[in-house]
């Protein structure tokens, strides 16, 4: 019996950790996986090691530009986050998405992932057989202020939707709106009215020690200012992400407290 297909989206900056694939070959063992590699020109040195462990792998090398005159425009953005990263994340993306459409087919499925992510989950909680068009298959986890941007599943079809998001983020932009990566994903989404269905799927970001030594790449500690229409509608994302969640968030959260309670 033949596998079903899944192209597994690498883009821009590459981070090799054997963990990485390990977790893939597990997690996903039940599909035939193909690994589209769209890094950085700047990163040809990186890429020996992806050749030599992700078989069956497609690299294409895409440019980065440069967006210092958008990000010196924002008004308020997130200093929880790295805003340049939001910039460059879906630079490599959109690149990604316009040479993914042009070389596969419609139907085809993609899971957007990161080389520096390990699955914990044993196997992928969804079934790949009733993917729908112009909607995207999302981990609930880690969706900060809007929606988890680290990780998604969709067909080829839907990445057409992808298009135009540079010129969504201006708007924003000029719109002085809050800028987040997760919250700005999630408007875009909204916007373009893509449909949007949350899968559990426990994993974890790996990280490079040499880069968590390098204090010049600590995140910002300044407080953030977000406009009350923009702290209205992230307050309710939380609040519906809980109520989605209400086992892990109410009653064993209770069920925890009642038994410290207890046991003191």
């Amino acid at each position: 019996m033949n596998k079903k297909k899944i192209f597994i989206l690498f883009s821009g900056e590459l981070r090799f950790f054997n963990e990485n694939l390990a977790s893939i070959n597990k997690c996903l063992k039940e599909y035939k996986k193909i690994f589209l590699f769209y890094p950085w020109d700047t990163e040809k040195k990186k890429i020996n090691n992806f050749k030599k462990y992700y078989k069956l792998n497609y690299i294409n090398y895409i440019s980065q530009n440069n967006w210092e005159y958008y990000i010196n425009k924002i008004k308020y953005p997130d200093y929880a986050a790295s805003i340049p990263s939001l910039f460059y994340m879906w630079d490599a993306l959109t690149q990604t998405f316009t040479k993914v459409i042009n070389e596969y087919n419609d139907d085809d499925l993609v899971l957007r992932f990161r080389t520096d992510i390990k699955i914990n989950s044993k196997k992928l909680n969804l079934n790949l057989n009733n993917i729908k068009v112009n909607t995207i298959y999302i981990p609930d986890c880690y969706h900060w202020n809007g929606y988890n941007d680290q990780v998604f599943i969709s067909k080829v079809k839907t990445l057409k939707k992808f298009s135009n998001f540079f010129e969504f983020v201006n708007t924003s932009i000029n719109n002085n709106d809050f800028i987040c990566p997760e919250y700005t994903f999630y408007k875009f989404v909204k916007m373009k009215k893509i449909n949007t269905i949350f899968f559990e799927f426990d994993y974890q970001i790996l990280k490079n020690k040499k880069i968590i030594q390098n204090k010049e790449l600590y995140l910002n500690n300044k407080k953030s200012f977000i406009p009350i229409k923009d702290k209205i509608t992230i307050k309710i994302l939380k609040l519906m992400y809980k109520l989605r969640n209400f086992d892990a968030f109410y009653l064993k959260k209770k069920e925890k407290e009642q038994n410290t309670e207890y046991n003191k």
